[in-house]
């Protein structure tokens, strides 16, 4: 997990870098410049949000499940466990 969280950083870092100089590049007025940078920023923030809020929920959902299947093995309907 902590190795994936690394090159997931490196992309975003190496893809954010990327834009930022294409844009420095690119013949484009200050002020121009200055707004696409800033909507850039916000559409990269709004996708970011929506992404950390999607992988949240599929984490709940993945833990209820994980705890739901440990119930479901450990006891039967009697309340009994029925293993040893």
């Amino acid at each position: 997990m902590k190795n994936s969280g690394s090159i997931f950083i490196g992309i975003i870092a190496a893809a954010t870098a990327g834009v930022i100089i294409g844009m420095l590049i690119a013949p484009e007025k200050g002020e121009d410049l200055r707004k696409n940078v800033k909507d850039t920023a916000g559409d990269w923030a709004k996708k970011l949000g929506n992404l950390i809020v999607e992988g949240k929920e599929k984490l709940t959902n993945l833990t209820s499940t994980l705890a739901e299947s440990e119930n479901d093995g450990r006891h039967d309907g009697d309340g009994k466990t029925s293993r040893g």
